[in-house]
């Protein structure tokens, strides 16, 4: 939560910037390529997220190897992804022209792996239970992309907007790369010796079968959007609706991350998930209400900031967004649970009819109601989905046993109910068994299971 508002207040500051010192032109080109950006890299990014957070706290001597792999693969599938893209850059509308050339198209690859790291970098630090680096890294990254983006504004006049962000990646990736090989994969490994169940390939296969194709789903809900806007609108258009996108994303962000410690200590401790869903929600809920119904009643006097283009342009917009982030509040204490349960067939299917019901209704409603409608479509589809999802949610709130619990015997967990180091394969595809193992050491080692992963963010979605 704290990362979020560092950097989504200094990610709103980048934008203001921007619009002061760059033309709506040069803003539209700029923020259509962070979108592209963003997709790309969240291929693997934003869709590994959820297993580091699942499995790293459980991997024991395995987790250096996890992470390793994770980004290597990681860099290689959105490295191919992006080439395809360049490839196929004339189909995307003019927004994206400036990427045309070979030093382009290589720094744009090279943007896009980068990126990719900086996210996954977010989910292993929530994974080894370190959250509370994710705001120092992305502060440092907020603060140098803005100080470099004034630099780039006379130089580069039109490209500056993209080349200052991604230039100040490096400053988060790699001192905080550092120190996750060399300080926190280590501590982790030792606090967790004696208690650690590390994944089997099956067992994560299974997890990613659900986790990575809904992943996909959201994934598109998120970036694919402003992608397809960008190709169907003016640069100038895209300049409105890419910043619009960008206030309502960080307030997601608040819901988004409070999931993600869901799902940490939900796997940690599943015997007290319904009491951490319930603290979770009750979180989400002092914080974005209050949020939401601010940004609907100043969403004119928001973006008039930027200019009186942007309020004139988009106001409407910001104020179903704002609605849409409320919503998000149930929406994402229920992925959460369904993560950290394992049963992400059904978390596939809720995303998977989410992005449907999104992108259809966009491609329906922006040519009838321009910008407007993608806030209209978004909003008619996350209702659908809160619908269904709060029926099942109660079911959790009231203590119903999860698959994860119904074999195992009161006696048998430890003092502080930890089982996440006793999970082993059960028959079911939705579950994982549990039995107790012998050990009764706690998992980080310090008796406190209760607030040690703060919020984290999985996604960059607002800056």
């Amino acid at each position: 939560m704290l990362n979020t508002g560092v950097s989504g207040l200094l990610g709103l500051g980048f934008w203001l910037v921007a619009a002061r010192y760059y033309t709506e032109a040069a803003v539209g080109q700029g923020s259509a390529a962070i979108a592209a950006m963003k997709l790309l890299a969240g291929l693997t990014a934003v869709t590994l997220t959820g297993a580091l957070a699942r499995f790293l706290p459980v991997a024991g001597s395995a987790t250096g190897r996890l992470v390793r792999r994770t980004y290597a693969g990681g860099s290689a599938v959105v490295a191919v992804a992006a080439t395809v893209f360049l490839l196929t850059l004339d189909l995307w509308g003019p927004s994206y022209g400036f990427l045309h050339g070979p030093l382009n198209g290589l720094g744009f690859v090279l943007a896009v792996a980068a990126w990719s790291l900086l996210t996954l970098q977010d989910g292993v630090l929530t994974g080894l239970r370190s959250a509370l680096w994710v705001p120092a890294g992305n502060l440092a990254f907020s603060a140098v992309k803005l100080g470099l983006l004034v630099v780039c504004a006379a130089a580069l006049p039109t490209a500056g907007v993209f080349v200052s962000w991604v230039a100040a990646i490096a400053v988060s990736v790699l001192p905080l790369g550092w120190l996750v090989f060399r300080r926190l994969i280590p501590r982790h490994v030792r606090a967790t010796d004696r208690t650690a169940r590390p994944p089997s390939l099956r067992e994560m296969g299974r997890f990613l079968a659900g986790d990575y194709t809904g992943s996909l789903f959201s994934l598109a809900v998120v970036y694919l959007v402003p992608v397809l806007v960008a190709s169907q609108v003016s640069a100038v258009d895209n300049a409105y609706f890419y910043i619009t996108t960008t206030i309502g994303g960080t307030v997601n962000l608040l819901a988004v991350n409070m999931g993600a410690s869901l799902t940490v200590e939900g796997a940690h401790d599943p015997a007290r998930l319904a009491q951490h869903t319930r603290a979770a929600l009750r979180r989400m809920a002092r914080i974005m209400i209050p949020v939401c119904c601010l940004l609907f009643v100043l969403a004119p006097y928001v973006l008039g900031v930027f200019g009186s283009g942007y309020a004139d342009a988009a106001t409407p917009l910001l104020r179903w967004y704002a609605v849409g982030a409320a919503l998000r509040v149930v929406l994402e204490v229920y992925f959460a649970v369904l993560r950290a349960q394992s049963r992400t067939s059904g978390l596939a299917y809720l995303q998977g009819l989410l992005c449907v019901l999104v992108l259809g209704l966009t491609l329906l409603l922006l040519p009838r109601m321009g910008l407007t409608g993608a806030g209209v479509a978004e909003i008619s589809s996350l209702t659908v989905i809160v619908s269904i999802a709060a029926r099942r949610l109660h079911r959790v709130l009231r203590g119903h046993p999860s698959p994860l619990l119904t074999r195992v015997p009161a006696d048998s967990l430890a003092p502080d109910g930890d089982l996440a180091d006793l999970a082993v394969h059960g028959d079911r595809g939705d579950a994982v068994g549990t039995y107790r193992r012998g050990s009764t050491t706690e998992a980080d080692g310090d008796g406190d299971t209760d607030d040690d992963a703060g919020a984290v963010t999985g996604v960059h979605t607002g800056t």
